[in-house]
């Protein structure tokens, strides 16, 4: 995130992201790297519009037959929601089940190596965008 940062990107990160990190931080200094990793980068407040872009989503999710989509955990609902409300923006993701296809295209993806006590361990990490494409439009429906 660093190197995006340092080469002009801008980044920012959705409350419900920064809630996730710091929840699942299993000890004091991984809890200091989330909070120095969170005060790096913009912070994105949860607001009314993010929360009815998230449960729209989650109901044309419903409407499309997307399998498992009672599944998807609400703070990654309101982070699609977040990501859909502004748009334009990129979604960056280890998680990929939760942002499903047609919706969410895969614009690159890559690799993580991590320290894992003594072990080296690697992670999948995936950069989408949404396809706006897929949300039915109102007034195409009506005419």
């Amino acid at each position: 995130m660093r190197t995006l940062k340092d080469n002009g990107n801008d980044l920012a990160v959705s409350f419900a992201t920064c809630f996730e990190l710091i929840k699942n931080a299993i000890d004091e200094k991984l809890r200091e790297y989330c909070f120095s990793l969170i005060t790096y980068i913009d912070n994105i407040p949860i607001t009314k519009e993010i929360i009815m872009s998230g449960s729209y989503l989650y109901h044309v999710y419903s409407n499309k037959g997307i399998t498992g989509y009672k599944s998807i955990e609400s703070m990654d609902i309101i982070i699609a929601g977040t990501v859909v409300y502004h748009r334009g923006a990129l979604l960056l993701t280890a998680n990929r089940k939760h942002f499903p296809m047609p919706f969410w295209k895969n614009v690159c993806q890559g690799m993580i190596i991590y320290k894992d006590g003594e072990e080296n361990r690697l992670i999948n990490i995936y950069l989408l965008e949404f396809d706006y494409s897929q949300i039915p439009n109102k007034n195409k429906e009506e005419k």
